[in-house]
């Protein structure tokens, strides 16, 4: 497996895509270009990221719609996505990035009469975007702080890839659940079953010179009960196409795919294929008001 192959399994999307650029674009020697390095260590707090796009080529993002179908992690999406009964539908690209997901959904039959809304903090990604898809609304965020939209307006948010590089997970959930009126996709989730929760330090050093980015590797099962205390029920949940190591840890930390259904939405309630059991005790867990949220230290 080349190292751009191996990249979209363990980067984040941004670096995929500047390694694939510094790799092919610039036609390193191969003796420099494969000896990139990827290892993971736990870290007692948040710590601010070294990132390294800061040569990105955005002309790389332009890629074939057919080439973005046929990667895993869209595929993961897709398949949650086509669980959602919908003709017509209103969708938040949560962490946008290079909107190809607008082009995405545009493709494909199920999803194609969606309309679409992406938002990213970072200004140069959402000018990229506006000017690559100008038929679609792209606003730029603020990490941490509330979304410009009112409560409800969306039938759809997906975050792919996004919740586990956020500090603070619990507010942008709820934050998420507040904007919709229907449902929530939670995917390339990193969990483990029996470990504890953990902040993660991603380390990149070779080729494509030196990065590294903090993020959250959840407890399967505390992070499922704080989609319940947030009032979002598990509709659906699957493996996704992504895994890695950490040294020392027996158990891979892999990457789920989680819809999710706000509690008491009409759209969601009257869905075909939900489970009745599993709705009815998430109902109960967050009317007990089980599980604290200092619980998931969240730094």
């Amino acid at each position: 497996m080349t190292f751009t192959q191996m990249a979209q399994y363990v980067l984040p999307p941004l670096a995929v895509d500047a390694a694939r650029w510094l790799l092919a674009g610039r036609r390193r020697p191969r003796s420099e270009a494969g000896c990139v390095h990827i290892h993971y260590e736990v870290i007692p707090e948040w710590q601010p990221p070294k990132e390294g796009t800061s040569t990105f080529d955005f002309a790389v993002a332009q890629r074939a719609v057919d080439w973005e179908l046929g990667v895993p992690v869209v595929r993961d999406n897709l398949q949650a996505l086509r669980l959602i009964n919908l003709l017509e539908a209103t969708v938040l690209d949560f962490g946008c990035g290079n909107g190809h997901y607008q082009a995405i959904l545009a493709a494909c039959s199920h999803t194609a009469k969606w309309t679409y809304t992406g938002v990213d903090s970072q200004a140069e990604f959402v000018q990229f975007c506006r000017r690559t898809y100008p038929t679609s609304c792209f606003e730029t965020v603020e990490a941490g702080q509330p979304l410009p939209f009112a409560d409800n307006t969306f039938d759809i948010v997906l975050a792919s890839g996004v919740m586990q590089y956020i500090q603070n997970a619990v507010l942008t959930l709820a934050e998420l659940r507040r904007v919709t009126r229907g449902y929530v996709l939670v995917s390339r989730l990193p969990t483990w079953k029996y470990q504890d929760s953990h902040i993660v330090m991603q380390y990149l050093r070779g080729g494509i010179g030196e990065e590294h980015y903090p993020l959250h590797v959840f407890n399967r099962c505390l992070v499922e009960d704080l989609f319940a205390q947030l009032g979002l029920a598990v509709l659906w949940r699957d493996y996704g196409s992504e895994f890695f190591t950490l040294a020392g840890e027996r158990e891979p930390v892999t990457h789920l795919v989680y819809l999710l259904g706000k509690v008491g939405a009409p759209m969601v309630c009257s869905r075909q294929g939900s489970s009745p059991e599993a709705s009815g005790h998430i109902h109960e867990e967050v009317k007990k008001g089980r599980l604290p949220l200092g619980a998931f230290n969240f730094r």
